[in-house]
């Protein structure tokens, strides 16, 4: 089968050749016109996805069922792609308005990349977040807690799941505190969150913490926060603690 097809792609080519040869005005006159043909049906095959896509986009943005789908299908994409992006131990990277970079001066947080068992052939990278000055070298260790639901809010959009601990990362490590700018990162990151997020939109959050607690709160303040514990984590809103253990 394979080589009919070598052999009928070779007598196109000897066939092509020899008219070309043999009536060159003809074949150049050809060629412009196959190729003008094919610009022109590539144009208008461009113009019906892009007409396809807008009307399947708001189709299913107006249809919770499909958003769910769409929403899992880019976490399990995107989480992927952080396994291949995200991947290098002991590596620094800075995050700004939501956006990874590798070097920045002005940042709102850093994440660390660690392998916490010392074994290179291990995919899940421990993430340690640090801000302002409060970076550490020591080695980072676990929380024995897991949250059983995050979903974080912006304005009135859907709400969107939160994975801490996927099969390439984990962020449940004793220390590392989420912020509002921690889940507008993780959207735009992870999710592929493409709206553009003022200090002034609502952000809310709900969990469902390893006691099956229920918790929903606003963020009204740039250092509210949720910090992880050894075996319990600690609600710090608007000048508000509660410890949960």
């Amino acid at each position: 089968m394979i080589s009919h097809l070598i052999n009928l792609i070779f007598i196109g080519v000897l066939v092509g050749d020899m008219i070309e040869r043999r009536f060159p005005d003809q074949s150049r006159k050809m060629f412009m016109e196959i190729s003008f043909n094919c610009i022109y049906l590539f144009s208008k095959f461009q113009i019906f996805t892009f007409k396809i896509y807008h009307i399947s986009n708001k189709l299913i943005e107006t249809n919770p069922a499909l958003l769910k789908i769409k929403n899992d299908l880019i976490t399990i994409i995107n989480n992927i792609l952080s396994k291949i992006n995200d991947n290098n131990n002991n590596k620094s990277q800075y995050v700004k308005h939501g956006i990874l970079y590798d070097s920045i001066n002005d940042y709102d947080f850093i994440i660390r990349n660690d392998n916490i068992n010392d074994n290179i052939n291990d995919k899940c990278v421990v993430k340690r977040i640090f801000y302002e000055n409060n970076y550490q070298d020591a080695k980072p260790e676990l929380s024995d807690i897991r949250f059983m639901l995050i979903e974080f809010k912006v304005g009135e959009n859907q709400s969107y799941k939160i994975d801490l601990k996927t099969e390439y990362y984990n962020y449940y490590v004793i220390g590392n505190r989420f912020t509002k700018d921690f889940f507008i990162f993780y959207l735009k990151h992870y999710l592929q969150f493409k709206n553009d997020i003022k200090d002034i939109d609502k952000c809310s959050l709900k969990i469902i913490d390893h006691d099956v607690n229920k918790i929903e709160l606003d963020f009204t303040d740039k250092n509210d926060s949720i910090l992880l514990e050894k075996s319990g984590y600690k609600l710090s809103i608007a000048n508000h603690i509660e410890e949960k253990e």
